[in-house]
């Protein structure tokens, strides 16, 4: 193993976590409702962005396996 395939593989590992992690989309969704809320964008660019946002949650507590 060399150096640059563990350092790669660590950066994609906290990467994948930092995805995943059902903390950080939550958070990602709270940003978004204020981004609406201040009219820095429409009910379409939310609702896409949100669907992605709710998918990616699904995807992270399936990912750590939490309910």
């Amino acid at each position: 193993m060399t150096f640059v395939g563990w350092v790669l593989r660590q950066v994609l590992a906290e990467a994948e976590r930092l995805y995943y992690d059902p903390a950080t989309v939550r958070y990602e969704l709270k940003e978004l409702e204020a981004r609406l809320t201040a009219g820095l964008i429409d009910e379409e660019e939310f609702d896409r962005r949100e669907d992605a946002l709710l998918d990616r949650l699904e995807e992270a507590r399936r990912w750590t396996g939490t309910p």
